[in-house]
């Protein structure tokens, strides 16, 4: 027997032999042409030798080239076994068994070794992973050896100590690595089926700890673009049926990328609206978080409102408890401005109606002036209505005053002038180191909107003008001095 390099898997066999020899000879060496010869002795060559036919050696001397012990070798009529194509430590095998090493080396599907546990299916397993490999460009040039030990790494299921952790587990660590990241990438390129379903499947039972790495999310993210609408079903599914760890990885730095690239795939499918099920399940815990609220708001730059209804209900339940958060409040403010018609007019009513609470809030107060500061005419005239017992005690908080500072600048700012001109004791307002400031909004507010209340306004103020020469005062005084600027 004689062993050629060749470009087909399977050379032409002597007919004299049964099928059953010609099938596992071929499985048996690969992608390498195997030639029965008629003589009674059987020899092999390593690949590429000069020789086909090699003098024979007895069997002793024979095992102890090849390095196996006797015991390996089998009977003397049997086949020996070949010599191993590269060495051991290329391919990070642990068996005792040299012959089922040679196996391993040549098989570089792991998953399919895992699957079938049959020696002869396997090896034709690790004949496919050949091919793939020298479709995606791994043997070319200088980088043959590496790539090569990369991917046979990734499918030898020997490369793990533990059984449980088997050939697709080590691609899901190659995926989080940064040299295994950027050889998957580059095999990704190839947009080659069978490579990418061998990646696919790696990283499916390790999903969330792909998305959630900072090298693998950029496999992950190359790896949709790739996938078939089948796998990417595979992937919203199992999604929508771990909803709990979705969240959990979309308030992370690289989890909220992974996701986010996720809905721009996802865009125009059907499948976004179990994506958007999935995330409604975790708004308030997404919304009181950095990484978790770009994900809601490319949601909502992204799809239109049929969509984003489930989100668009969550907010509307979830708005006022978001409102008292102190990072909810600041995301809040960030999904009222990007949200659309009839919703955002939906949020902006339920939030006005809680004026009074909000306003004394140290967070709500924020969610008050973001509304007042969208210069709604309905919205800002509905809050100024609800405060209106409240603008002096506001006046003299420090978040308060910001609202009372707001309602002036609005179209409601008739209703919060009136209030001051009929405290008694404005002055004491206008001395105050939070109220001092309303007073001069209130000043430069009237006279931009030459309102007869700007002349009012003063004629209080200096009917008590010594009262202003103390404190935070002299402000107001030296405003009404100075001439009032228009703004």
């Amino acid at each position: 027997m004689s062993v050629s390099g060749g470009t087909s898997p399977c050379g032409s066999l002597n007919p004299k032999k049964t099928s059953f020899q010609e099938e596992d000879l071929c499985l048996y060496f690969g992608k390498f042409r195997v030639k029965m010869d008629d003589s009674k002795e059987t020899n092999t060559s390593s690949p590429g030798s000069s020789s086909n036919v090699s003098p024979p050696k007895p069997q002793q001397q024979q095992s102890e080239a090849y390095c196996y012990p006797k015991h390996e070798i089998g009977f003397g009529n049997s086949h020996s076994a070949p010599v191993p194509l590269y060495s051991q430590d290329i391919w990070r095998g642990q068996s005792d068994i040299a012959a089922g090493e040679y196996l391993g080396s040549n098989n570089l599907n792991g998953q399919v070794l895992t699957r079938n546990g049959n020696p002869r299916v396997d090896a034709y397993a690790g004949f496919q992973s050949h091919e793939v490999a020298e479709k995606s460009g791994m043997y070319s040039n200088d980088n043959w050896y590496q790539s090569s030990r990369t991917l046979n790494d990734m499918g030898n299921q020997s490369s793990f100590g533990n059984d449980s952790l088997l050939g697709s587990s080590y691609i899901a660590q190659t995926a989080m690595t940064q040299s295994g990241s950027q050889h998957l990438l580059a095999s990704l390129l190839t947009k080659d089926p069978v490579v990418t379903n061998m990646i696919f499947e790696g990283v499916f039972d390790f999903l969330f700890e792909v998305m959630n790495d900072s090298n693998g999310h950029h496999v992950f993210a190359k790896l949709i673009l790739s996938c078939s609408d089948n796998q990417l079903f595979l992937i919203v599914s199992k999604i929508a049926w771990n909803a709990r760890l979705l969240i959990k990885i979309s308030v992370s730095r690289y989890g909220s990328k992974s996701v986010q690239r996720l809905i721009k795939v996802l865009e125009k499918s059907p499948l976004i609206d179990i994506v958007i099920v999935a995330l409604s399940s975790g708004f308030e815990e997404l919304m009181t978080n950095r990484s978790g609220s770009f994900i809601i708001l490319k949601c909502l730059n992204l799809l239109d409102n049929e969509k984003n209804q489930k989100l668009y209900e969550a907010a509307v339940n979830l708005c006022i408890p978001l409102a008292q958060n102190e990072k909810g409040c600041i995301y809040l403010n960030e999904f009222i401005t990007n949200s659309k018609a009839p919703y955002r007019e939906t949020l902006m009513n339920v939030i006005s109606s809680k004026s009074k609470f909000l306003s004394q809030h140290p967070s709500g107060n924020f969610v008050l002036q973001h509304i007042l500061g969208l210069h709604n005419p309905i919205y800002s005239e509905y809050i100024c209505l609800e405060l209106r017992d409240l603008y002096i005690q506001l006046s003299l908080q420090k978040g308060g005053s910001h609202v009372v500072e707001k309602c002036l600048n609005s179209s409601g700012m008739v209703h919060v002038v009136s209030v001051l001109l009929k405290y008694e004791k404005l002055c004491q307002v206008a001395r105050d180191q939070y109220g001092n400031y309303v007073i001069q909004t209130a000043l430069k507010a009237t006279k931009s909107a030459n309102s007869p209340l700007h002349q009012m306004l003063i004629s209080k103020l200096l009917h008590n003008r010594n009262e202003l020469v103390f404190g935070f005062g002299r402000k107001v005084l030296g405003l009404i001095d100075n001439g009032i600027p228009l703004e």
